[in-house]
């Protein structure tokens, strides 16, 4: 810009402060459309992963791989994918943390997909204690009714699980017609029951 006012800074120094006011932003449509007035750390965090997109690099196919990578992480902030406005087939189903789960323990929940073409982007976190590695390690599958099943952070086909992140993600285009189970498993539970915040995006 011609004008000395304004100019260039990139960087985390600016990331910084523009994902605090993003936060703050989130904060409030909790409060105003969801009516939680205190959400915990890890809605606040889910959400705003949740929205996140994917950055597609500058080459074909992407250097950076898929989401999450180390050149990303879950992508970049988009508040407009966050807190709306949403079309009008988009649902938002959020949980936050009325759950403690031990090991082996689960929690279903259960989406009916009625039409076609509808996507889903799933995400989990979950505040775990301190410690060296993961100490609390829950796992996130989505099932279809047509047995087919996606577990958090890993490809598609993959029958593994994340064992390293507190964060999980499964995003699922043109889901099957029928019920679909979101699942939350404890897989271990090292210290004390964990309990989690969980976003639900469809559209």
């Amino acid at each position: 810009s011609s004008d000395p006012l304004y100019f260039f800074i990139g960087g985390t120094s600016m990331a910084t402060p523009l994902v605090a006011g993003c936060v703050a932003l989130i904060r409030e449509f909790l409060a105003k459309e969801h009516g939680i007035q205190n959400p915990s750390a890890a809605l606040v965090k889910a959400l705003l992963i949740n929205g996140a997109t994917n950055l597609d690099g500058q080459y074909v196919p992407s250097e950076s791989g898929r989401v999450p990578n180390n050149s990303e992480g879950f992508g970049r902030v988009d508040m407009a994918a966050t807190v709306g406005p949403f079309a009008s087939r988009t649902k938002l189903i959020l949980k936050d943390e009325g759950t403690t789960l031990d090991s082996g323990e689960e929690e279903k929940t259960t989406i009916s997909i009625s039409r076609a073409g509808t996507d889903l982007k799933v995400t989990l976190v979950w505040t775990d204690p301190p410690g060296e590695s993961l100490q609390n390690d829950l796992d996130l599958i989505v099932r279809s009714g047509n047995s087919k099943e996606r577990h958090g952070n890993v490809s598609a086909n993959s029958k593994k699980f994340d064992r390293f992140n507190n964060v999980e993600q499964v995003v699922w285009r043109n889901l099957p017609l029928g019920d679909v189970e979101i699942i939350v498993r404890a897989w271990r539970i090292t210290q004390f029951a964990q309990s989690y915040a969980l976003v639900v995006r469809l559209s």
